[in-house]
């Protein structure tokens, strides 16, 4: 009997050496529109052709041991990628646009949950494209914040947009044309629900190409806990105690 029930002391000291509070990144979004205001009214948003890269994906990994997971689609198209250890997942999707739209009506996930020690990232790339603006013109683009959050310390959370100038060969993105919804370890969101930048196409007798933004990105990191030294006495103890009565009983 007493060899049994140092058996299982030893093991939970083991379980308990090892034990880490799951920890969880989750950034959710809806509701995406892209519209156009002013000059001559009109933006066109290349797809499916072979001198745009493809434009839009999720990716997700687990570290410790590792898994990994990718899907590449063009924007506005539906892709999903997922992984699992255990207790441990991470994942990402992206929803299909309305029909004949752009990018209206997309929405996008990407979370982290992991315990044990592990460690995960997940990506969810709405779209990373080029845009061509016509002469005075305004894109803007909006999306809708369903869920920010992150518990324990390494974790962190972050939806953005981003609308930059470019040439095809360097962006140049400004402050102004950004922004973003982030929370980092246990703190809490406490932003807009609704995320909007635009960008405006400074020639009024040229329409002028730009470059266009969107993901998500989560992390988590849950690092293995040491049993505190109340636990640990404690346990030690019951096991003196079952020595002691066994040699009294003998």
């Amino acid at each position: 009997m007493l060899k049994n029930f140092k058996f299982v002391v030893g093991a939970a000291l083991v379980a308990a050496s090892q034990l880490a509070a799951a920890d969880t990144a989750e950034v959710k979004i809806s509701n995406l529109s892209l519209s156009v205001s002013g000059g001559d009214w009109w933006y066109y948003l290349p797809t499916e052709v072979n001198w745009v890269p493809v434009s839009a994906g999720t990716s997700v990994g687990l570290n410790n041991p590792s898994f990994a997971d990718s899907a590449t689609a063009w924007h506005g198209q539906a892709a999903s990628s997922s992984v699992v250890d255990g207790a441990s997942m991470a994942t990402a999707s992206l929803t299909a646009k309305t029909p004949n739209t752009n990018l209206d009506g997309v929405s996008a996930l990407a979370k982290v949950d992991v315990s044990g020690g592990q460690s995960g990232w997940s990506f969810a790339k709405v779209i990373d494209n080029q845009i061509l603006v016509a002469k005075g013109a305004t894109i803007t683009v909006s999306m809708k914040v369903d869920s920010l959050l992150a518990t324990g310390a390494l974790s962190q959370g972050n939806a953005y947009i981003e609308l930059c100038s470019t040439d095809f060969t360097t962006d140049t993105c400004l402050p102004a044309n950004y922004t973003e919804a982030v929370v980092f370890g246990d703190m809490a969101y406490s932003g807009p629900s609704m995320l909007t930048a635009s960008w405006a196409n400074p020639s009024t007798t040229d329409n002028t190409w730009a470059k266009i933004h969107i993901g998500l990105t989560a992390s988590a990191e849950s690092v293995a806990a040491v049993p505190e030294p109340s636990s640990m006495a404690m346990l030690l103890a019951g096991l003196a105690g079952v020595g002691i009565y066994r040699r009294r009983k003998g």
